[in-house]
């Protein structure tokens, strides 16, 4: 990239930082394209995946031809205003999509395990939705080193319990539905929902704090769309949730809590007709059972889906509740 003197006679070489800012104040305004370009792809491959563009505050002519031109960049996951201390609206925080590790031994076997997974489930995956998977548990094994998202450690153990057991949900919600995960944790089974269906709407709730933040930034650096996490326990979303446009077509959980007390969160929430599933472990009759009471009052259908995740051999069960 050149930057020229005022008297435009000469042009001497401009070098990049790579840094976490870039401030355009000292550059021309024609250069700012390629220069934004350069300096994220630079960004990108030295690991800066978080970086603040700062472009002024004035009439937001600026800020307006920065953000356009980042919404055309492949690199970018998403962007947002910084915060106060960062600049507030004379900055722009972007975030860069992560280049994924497939190409060491370990995420090679994590990719082929989900891909031959998924065939044995009957399912079918792009490259695209294994290339999420990683990202997805790249930073879920970086997160949980301080935040305890989930016991599950290893790979190869993520990839099924995790991602595999995603799948049965699939075929099981209506296009273009508007879902709620409660109690969503390290993203499951939400995040992969919404990267294998990208028709659904997805929320996300999660009562701890640290891991609703991990949510934000795993939505961020997955730069999905559609999907929001919140900070907040279901039975305070249900007080701000009161009207029946703005309920919810499915709800789901993954081995959160006990039935009954499921259907005592998702009830308030969902529309009518409308479908809650819970994901369960093996054993789910006696769940069933000490539910029936509330099943009978609600007048809700029960149907159960048996299935086996196909390396470990485990059994699991989804249990699908449907209101008319």
């Amino acid at each position: 990239m050149q930057q020229g003197p005022s008297n435009g006679d000469h042009t001497r070489p401009v070098k990049v930082p790579i840094e976490d800012v870039l401030d355009l104040h000292t550059f021309a305004p024609r250069d700012i394209p390629s220069l934004l370009e350069e300096y994220l792809a630079a960004c990108q491959e030295a690991h800066l995946y978080s970086v603040r563009i700062i472009h002024g505050k004035g009439q937001g002519f600026q800020k307006n031809r920065v953000r356009s031109l980042l919404k055309k960049l492949p690199m970018v996951a998403s962007f947002s205003d910084a915060p106060a201390h960062g600049g507030g609206w004379g900055a722009t925080v972007v975030e860069l999509k992560r280049q994924t590790p497939m190409a060491s031994p370990e995420w090679a076997d994590f990719v082929d395990r989900v891909e031959q997974g998924a065939r044995a489930m009957d399912s079918h995956l792009d490259r695209s939705h294994t290339t999420q998977f990683v990202l997805h548990a790249k930073e879920l094994l970086e997160w949980n080193r301080f935040a305890n998202l989930t016991a599950v450690s290893g790979l190869r153990e993520m990839a099924e319990k995790q991602f595999l057991d995603t799948l049965p949900l699939v075929p099981l919600i209506p296009n273009g539905a508007r879902v709620l995960d409660i109690g969503s944790g390290g993203g499951f089974p939400g995040v992969p929902l919404k990267v294998l269906r990208p028709d659904l709407n997805v929320d996300l709730i999660e009562a701890s704090r640290k891991k609703a933040h991990f949510l934000k930034h795993l939505i961020r650096t997955l730069g999905l769309q559609d999907i929001e996490a919140r900070h907040i326990r279901a039975e305070e979303f249900a007080k701000e949730v009161q009207e029946e446009a703005c309920r919810y077509g499915v709800i789901v959980s993954k081995a959160v809590t006990k039935l009954h007390r499921f259907l005592d969160q998702a009830l308030p929430l969902l529309r009518r007709p409308g479908m809650m599933i819970a994901m369960k472990g093996i054993a789910v009759e006696d769940e069933v059972e000490r539910a029936r009471l509330k099943i009978k009052s609600e007048a809700l259908s029960l149907d159960t889906k048996a299935y086996q995740l196909p390396f470990l051999g485990i059994k699991r069960h989804l249990i699908i509740l449907r209101t008319t």
